[in-house]
């Protein structure tokens, strides 16, 4: 183990909501673990891993330089391919990986989308059979409205805080998640320099794909693609997670399930000087006030002001469920976005258009709306499906007469998707293993949900294990947001933690029932 870490206790004593189960880890200290790992064989010995992963001066300035420069590609996901920005970072990816001396098989699948490159490389394993270690990340980005911008959202500008007088880099996906990308390179190159002869036990792959913010069509073609199938297995995959503004780094187990949704009423229609009944605008308006009374209350419970008395708008089974999470979350101290199902209003539509103008005399004889839902691993889908089927039949003003309201789901995955986390308990060894590596390190991780959709949910949902972890902690979260900005002290210490982490995860040499947890 790394060294230092005999002496390191084990920071897990939470207790961990999970599907309303409760887990209560022990108080064990690291050389426990250790000693139970020891006798399985699980780890090599210090001797044959890597000792200092600690980056020099010159190192990290030259991993500053290049997180610089992939942020200037101006990947954004709706004009990238069109515009070349995907190719172009892709090659940038693509030499960055060929620089480094352990890695193979660098290269672009053949199973990308058209000017959506999918990047590829590995770092081979002494035992090329066994389940392998997937990175994952993304590289594409948000759009970034210059004028909403203090500096160039694309220029990668290096300069001091507006709080603290520290250097940062300023960048759309200098967070979201650039900074990952490469984070992952410069962490190999660095335990390649430190001992050119170390081997991960097993092969580890790393994957950089576009189109993460529109859908995840580039971890689609990874999925479907002749390396993906011909992999013996996946024993673990990391890929996003998110700022932690404490001393303590966030791990996602899962995250909740992404739903767009359109919602369309039909109602009739005449002159704006009458008063029709039945329109597709007032029908409309009844789905989104019930929508908004849904949203206030999950609003209200995470914030801690209570659930409203008054449930008409909600199915019974998501008020029983919502009830109790409530209950158990409070009770444990462990409320977080991803505990609970956001939902926003994204788009209003209705009117008679007369060419580029709108007819404003005509009562318009459909009305849409688009919602955003995030739904909470506490919450099955259907119900939140049955709940806007009740909206909709509530709101549908008369059958007979084709005045009604219907839904249909517009994208982000296939409606019939359920839940799917990662154990985050003894009974998945691989988080013993990941919380051991963080702990030899000194560091604090907290479980939680993905409050928003990440392309981890693709992998989990083919039984894949998967944490999603970005090591930014002390850090305000500014993914999406203007001005997003990383530390530069944050950045070079993710590199180092990915570092002791991926020469923690390809050491491990048996999983076959998990490290044995000594009482």
């Amino acid at each position: 183990m790394p060294p230092g870490s005999q002496d390191l206790k084990l920071f897990f004593t939470w207790e961990i909501i999970h599907l309303n189960v409760q887990y209560v880890w022990p108080q064990l200290t690291t050389p426990q673990l250790i000693e139970g790992a020891r006798k399985r064989k699980i780890f090599m010995s210090a001797n044959e891993r890597p000792r200092s992963v600690k980056l020099s001066p010159e190192e990290a300035e030259a991993a500053i330089s290049s997180f610089r420069s992939i942020i200037r590609f101006p990947t954004v996901s709706s004009v990238a391919a069109s515009s070349g920005a995907y190719d172009d970072c892709a090659s940038y990816l693509l030499g960055s990986l060929r620089s480094v001396g352990c890695l193979a098989g660098v290269g672009v699948l053949d199973e990308s989308t058209p000017r959506c490159p999918v990047v590829v490389a590995r770092w081979e394993g002494a035992h090329p059979d066994w389940p392998v270690i997937i990175l994952n990340s993304h590289y594409d980005v948000v759009p970034a409205n210059v004028d909403d911008w203090t500096v160039d959202p694309f220029a990668a500008v290096r300069r001091d805080g507006k709080v603290r007088t520290v250097p940062f880099i300023y960048g759309r996906g200098a967070q979201d998640m650039k900074c990952v990308c490469v984070q992952y390179i410069e962490s190999i190159r660095k335990l390649h320099s430190v001992d050119p002869s170390f081997r991960p036990q097993r092969t580890i792959h790393l994957t950089f794909v576009p189109d993460e913010e529109v859908g995840g069509s580039g971890m689609q073609a990874f999925l479907s693609s002749a390396l993906y199938k011909s992999m013996p297995g996946v024993a673990l995959a990391l890929d996003e997670g998110l700022a932690s503004v404490d001393d303590t780094y966030s791990l996602f187990y899962g995250e909740r399930l992404p739903w767009w949704v359109d919602v369309t009423a039909t109602g009739r229609t005449g002159h704006g000087s009458r008063f029709i009944e039945n329109t597709a605008v007032e029908q409309i308006i009844g789905v989104a006030n019930r929508a908004l009374a849904f949203r206030n209350e999950q609003r209200d419970i995470l914030h801690g002001a209570g659930a409203p008395a008054d449930h008409s708008n909600c199915a019974h089974a998501v008020v029983a469920k919502r009830q109790r999470l409530l209950h158990e979350l409070r009770r444990g101290g462990k409320m977080t976005l991803g505990d609970v199902t956001s939902l926003n209003i994204t788009t209003l539509e209705a009117g008679v258009r007369a060419g580029d103008a709108y007819a404003y005399n005509c009562v318009p004889p459909v009305a849409r709306c688009t919602l955003d839902i995030r739904i909470s691993p506490h919450v099955e889908p259907g119900e939140i499906g049955e709940m806007i089927d009740g909206w909709c039949r509530e709101c549908s003003a008369s059958s007979e007469e084709g005045c009604t309201v219907g839904w249909k789901s517009v994208g982000m995955g296939p409606m019939d998707y359920e839940h799917a986390l990662t154990k985050v308990d003894a009974s998945n060894p691989w988080f013993q293993v990941f919380a051991d590596g963080m702990s030899s390190m000194g560091h604090k991780i907290v479980p939680q949900v993905f409050p928003a959709a990440t392309d981890s949910r693709f992998l989990r949902q083919l039984g894949i294990k998967a944490f999603g972890f970005s090591p930014m902690r002390n850090t305000e979260i500014m993914l999406h947001e203007n001005d997003e900005y990383l530390e530069e002290s944050v950045f070079i210490e993710g590199v180092e933690v990915y570092a002791n982490l991926i020469a923690a995860l390809g050491s491990v040499t048996e999983l076959d029932n998990g490290p044995q947890i000594l009482e």
